[in-house]
């Protein structure tokens, strides 16, 4: 008899923009995606149509920078608690996929499915396929606590047993996982549920959990000498203090959910501090060493940051971390010292414009600051990247293309370019990524309802597949008159943004100029022991060169290879400005590869 376990599955996305106007069920574009006749579809046959077309893969962040879904590994730990004699097993359909595991263990008791806007279509025909077969399916995720209509439009609508559908919105907290378990022992699910806890002590270490083989950073290997070691060693862990926002920006998904559901939940320091331990507990190296923290915003935490920050430095955990967190921090001699020495070496710092006009169209908090400064928006970034790289942390900004007062003359002289200069001045990397309209979101209401929408109406089939692009590659709104509304070009100055960081000479000249910063300040591991010292001089400077990785992941998706088109070479054929098209011809042949 085969021992029960359950998936838990984060999919990946997948390039399926060719398949708009195709597709006309989400039933067809399950076909698509597994290149079968969705006829065909029974119980007896779902397994073929659960091995979906790896051509069609669509490379995304979290392959690209080798980090692993922390929300797989939290909904894992919470099955793993509530039945601790089933097996869990973590999937993302690359390393573990659907379909092997159920050949060689059987059916599950159920899959656990975390899906963002981008790999929601993955889930969609992930969830339909298993349907046909009686395998229940529980999505959660952002997409569905935001999104939830979709689960009956597109799934349950399509599948002869939808009482085995279910979505979780909101956290899956303890609450909310027992009554699902609950309800699966019974075969007796509820339409969907509502959690109200982001984060929650003690949700790591269950012994029945079996984890996927770890991911390596291979775009690392184009550097010459260090590049193959830093692939073959180095493993980034996810992990958060506390999560969910007070803040209900009209950019962001969450703004649609109510604060109940978002509320900002903090776990206790010494738990926080006990899983990092616990991560290590077999030694400490390169694999166990590097972390990623996930709240929006560290600065969030507080007087509760403040005391994670002291437990850290006290009980002195051997990591590097990395975390979001805004300019204004460089204001805060106190806390960045304290950040330094519990570990941050790399802060991500949403920059999103160089121009104060946009800055207030997006509603940026800073710009007050800046105001009151007296300074330019560059002369006031400049000063603040200073001081926060001389306490030996990197740093790479986020910025946005597309906004109102975004520029572009030609293809050699547009805000992109701007971007990607000041980056390479500052030795900073670059997150830059084209105006999307995240579903969910204020501005994603007010685009649907005036018709600014890029693809298609919500709650049609080229919607959901257009869903795929919510990844931050590409934009999903019709750009302004300044940029000739013209999504193309906006995708153009995004991409040469990064490529000018991401040139070799320029991720080689950041890595040596934090190297000697993150040596000259080292943590407190580092200013007791010298071998500790030389880790965070390491760390200073691989950071610039993992995020230069941004390159090569926007060139493998802008890129066209056999059959499936890359966005650039589909957005030139979109392209109805003569003009633009015309700028544009010998630039897309670069990006073609047949």
């Amino acid at each position: 008899m085969k021992k029960k376990y359950y998936i838990v599955y984060n999919p990946v996305t997948y390039n399926l923009m060719d398949s708009i106007g195709l597709c006309k069920t989400p039933l067809e574009l399950l076909g698509y995606i597994a290149n079968r006749d969705a006829k065909d579809l029974n119980e007896n046959t779902y397994l073929d149509f659960l091995d979906f077309d790896p051509r069609k893969e669509k490379m995304g962040m979290v392959e690209t920078f080798a980090i692993e879904s922390y929300a797989i590994i939290y909904v894992g730990n919470q099955v793993a608690k509530q039945d601790p004699d089933a097996q869990v097993i973590l999937s993302d359909g690359l390393r573990n996929k659907i379909k092997d595991l159920i050949m060689e263990n059987g059916k599950p008791e159920a899959v656990l499915i975390s899906s963002m806007s981008s790999n929601f279509p993955t889930s969609v025909c992930t969830a339909i396929a298993l349907n046909h077969a009686k395998i229940p399916v529980i999505i959660g995720g952002i997409h569905v606590s935001t999104s939830g209509h979709d689960v009956d439009l597109f799934i349950r609508k399509y599948v002869p047993h939808p009482e085995l559908v279910s979505y979780v919105r909101g956290g899956a907290d303890t609450d909310v996982m027992s009554a699902v378990m609950k309800d699966l022992k019974i075969r007796d699910l509820k339409p969907s549920y509502t959690g109200y806890k982001m984060i929650e002590d003690k949700v790591w270490g269950r012994p029945n959990i079996t984890y996927m083989p770890p991911m390596k950073l291979n775009f690392l290997r184009r550097f010459p000498l260090v590049g193959n070691m830093m692939a073959e060693k180095i493993r980034i862990n996810p992990t958060a203090p506390y999560l969910g926002c007070p803040h209900s920006c009209s950019f962001c998904s969450i703004s649609s959910l109510p604060k109940d559901i978002r509320r900002f939940t903090l776990r206790s320091a010494d738990d926080f501090v006990n899983e990092i331990e616990y991560i290590q507990s077999g030694g400490v190296s390169l694999q166990n060493r590097l972390f990623f923290f996930l709240p929006d915003n560290i600065i969030l935490g507080g007087k509760r940051l403040v005391e994670m920050l002291d437990r850290m430095i006290d009980r002195k955990p051997k990591i590097n971390y990395t975390v979001q967190i805004s300019i204004e921090v460089a204001d805060n001699d106190e806390l960045l010292k304290k950040l330094r020495l519990s570990g941050a070496s790399h802060f991500f710092i949403g920059f999103e414009s160089l121009d104060i006009r946009n800055l207030r169209a997006v509603g940026k908090s800073v710009v007050k600051d800046i105001e009151k400064s007296g300074q330019t928006v560059r002369e006031y970034y400049s000063q603040r990247i200073r001081k926060i790289q001389s306490y030996g942390i990197a740093i790479h900004g986020a910025f946005i293309l597309g906004l109102p007062y975004d520029y572009f003359n030609s293809i050699y002289d547009n805000t992109g370019h701007e971007y990607g200069k000041f980056c390479v001045e500052h030795n900073i990397g670059i997150q830059a990524t084209p105006l999307s309209d995240l579903p969910g979101s204020r501005d994603f209401v007010e685009s649907q309802k005036i018709g600014r929408y890029l693809f298609a109406k919500n709650g049609t089939m080229d919607y959901m597949i257009s869903l795929v692009v919510c990844d931050l590659t590409e934009g999903n709104r019709i750009p302004s008159e300044r940029l000739k509304k013209s999504p193309l070009v906006v995708l153009h100055m995004a991409y040469e943004a990064i490529n000018h960081v991401g040139q070799m000479k320029s991720a080689f000249k950041s890595a040596f100029y934090m190297m000697v910063k993150s040596f000259l300040y080292p943590t407190i591991n580092g200013r007791e022991r010298f071998l500790s010292r030389l880790n965070d001089m390491f760390v200073g400077f691989a950071v610039p060169l993992i995020v230069s990785q941004y390159k090569d992941h926007a060139e493998k998706v802008l890129s066209s290879y056999s059959e499936i088109r890359g966005s650039l070479e589909r957005l030139y054929d979109m392209e109805k400005d003569p003009s633009v098209k015309k700028q544009f011809t010998k630039y897309i042949k670069g990006f073609i590869h047949r």
